[in-house]
């Protein structure tokens, strides 16, 4: 499978046939998928309080980014014109890990779980940008292939 221009104009183009329902998934998945990763992130205001880490710019881009296109990749499972949802896998993945990204290495409360402190410390602390935006393009991926399906 070759990505082309032509291919992945294509893919979008399925955007104008959404119904009012699916965009109203999208924005609704968008809101809380913006939530969520910014308390869990600790990029919110209320929530970045006791950061230990300073957020730096790319935080708020992949907040915004994994969230509009994580909205984007839940719109694609409501069935055009219909109010239900097909079966919904993928993307979940990709929005954990640039969850995990953005968030402060030492008081992450999802990073330190899963990774533990040693890890969190030696494998989060100098590849947070890469990871995210490895998180940006797995979920653009996800989008396209759910856009061509």
């Amino acid at each position: 499978m070759t990505i082309t221009f032509e291919w992945l104009r294509t893919s979008f183009a399925q955007l104008r046939w959404w119904s009012s329902t699916q965009w109203w998934i999208a924005g609704v998945a968008f809101a809380i998928m913006f939530v969520a990763i910014g308390e869990v992130g600790q990029s919110l205001p209320p929530f970045s309080a006791n950061r230990t880490y300073p957020i730096e710019w790319w935080n708020y881009v992949t907040l915004v980014a994994d969230s509009a296109v994580a909205g984007l990749v839940l719109g694609t499972f409501v069935t055009s014109g219909s109010k239900r949802l097909a079966s919904a896998s993928g993307g979940g993945f990709a929005a954990t890990v640039g969850a995990i990204a953005m968030a402060c290495p030492v008081c992450s409360p999802l990073a330190i779980p899963l990774l533990g402190a040693g890890g969190v410390l030696s494998f989060l602390r100098d590849d947070r940008g890469w990871l995210a935006l490895a998180s940006i393009l797995v979920l653009g991926l996800t989008l396209i292939l759910r856009l061509r399906a």
